[in-house]
């Protein structure tokens, strides 16, 4: 097992190989074993990668990286998931950028049935805290699982929230488990790796220093791993922006709090709704009912007839969109490696049927009677 973890570990320390790279290695070899067998053949075939790159990515120091990674995780309690695993975030997956390998600590669900990011500025004003004390006691009785960046000001004050309201929690890291920052958030987060379904991630190992370049990264995996951002509040330039461009990248909804045009830290928010990069909300309740929660929380399934004259592709179709819960035309159309204009006429009959439903953004939900 520890020699298994020590090749997906390694492969992330491979000399210029990111993740998008790294996921191109996985599919023409097979396995990452592979990559660091003494057969290798530096000559393997494999496009948009130069051969003369096999004889630079310095298999020995990374798997000399990868083991002096392990016995940190291992003496410190720390989980690990990899891209190829079951348990993989699979809103995460859906993203190119995607990191190979994720570090955790605490009891959680990577893959639960809602999930939203919250962030903001870190120089959260009261307006900000009105907001998120609204927005939190609103979200809590429909079992969201609520995921921000441990920073300053509106990410702690949402993770405090949360715990308070018992709803589950995670702190995503720009920086290795061996540290926490900033340093004021270590309570915090220790409270949050001790309650159930919440904890703190990272893609980074130890001794990564919480450097400005690793923030957007880690921003990145918060638009990722959610099925929407909200932006409570934020200045004109800042990493809840980037978020939320990141979101809008990956095709997931953005809201976002209007504020006074004369607040700094409304203008951020302000220029996304204004953009088209964000719905306006001014409540909790908008959220649940554009989310549309109430429909999910009825404890109602599809009567089963429905299904009972399904053909194959329909088949297929339904079954891709039951396990997403929520998926968008782009990403069914590349996991089931069929043509969007093809989908659109069968998923146009399911609908007629009372099968599935269309919701915004193009994506498509099983229905709810």
């Amino acid at each position: 097992m520890k020699d298994h973890l020590i090749h997906k570990v390694a492969l992330t320390r491979l000399d210029g190989v990111g993740a998008r790279t790294a996921k191109v290695l996985l599919a023409y070899l097979g396995s990452e074993d592979k990559l660091f067998e003494d057969s290798f053949d530096l000559k393997t075939t494999i496009p948009g990668f130069a051969k003369e790159r096999f004889r630079n990515l310095n298999r020995s120091k990374a798997l000399h990286e990868a083991k002096s990674i392990i016995d940190f995780v291992e003496k410190n309690s720390i989980e690990t998931t990899f891209f190829t695993e079951n348990n993989y975030p699979r809103r995460l997956k859906e993203c190119s950028d995607s990191p190979m390998l994720l570090y955790q600590r605490g009891d959680f669900d990577f893959n639960p049935r809602k999930t939203i990011a919250i962030v903001g500025t870190r120089n959260m004003t009261s307006y900000g805290k009105q907001l998120i004390n609204e927005l939190i006691k609103e979200i809590a009785p429909y079992n969201v699982q609520v995921i921000s960046g441990l920073a300053y000001g509106v990410d702690g004050y949402v993770h405090t929230k949360c715990l308070e309201n018992n709803i589950p929690t995670i702190g995503v890291l720009g920086h290795g488990l061996d540290r926490i920052y900033p340093n004021q958030h270590s309570k915090l987060a220790k409270k949050m790796v001790e309650t159930k379904g919440c904890g703190v991630i990272t893609e980074f190992p130890h001794n990564t220093k919480p450097d400005r370049e690793n923030f957007p990264q880690r921003n990145r995996i918060v638009a990722g791993m959610t099925d929407a951002t909200v932006v409570i509040e934020s200045g004109e330039r800042g990493g809840s922006l980037i978020t939320a461009l990141l979101a809008n990248d990956y095709a997931r909804d953005v809201f976002a709090y209007p504020g006074n045009v004369d607040r700094p830290f409304s203008k951020g928010c302000n220029n996304l709704i204004s953009d088209s990069k964000a719905h306006l909300i001014s409540s909790g309740k908008d959220l649940v009912r554009l989310m549309e929660w109430e429909k999910e929380d009825r404890n109602k399934i599809v009567q089963t007839n429905l299904f009972e004259d399904l053909n194959g592709d329909e088949t297929i179709i339904v079954k891709a969109i039951k396990e997403f819960e929520k998926i968008s035309l782009d990403v069914l159309s590349v996991r089931l490696k069929k043509p969007g204009h093809i989908l659109s006429g069968i998923l146009l009959g399911l609908e007629l049927r009372g099968v599935v439903m269309s919701l915004p953004g193009k994506k498509y939900a099983l229905s709810c009677l």
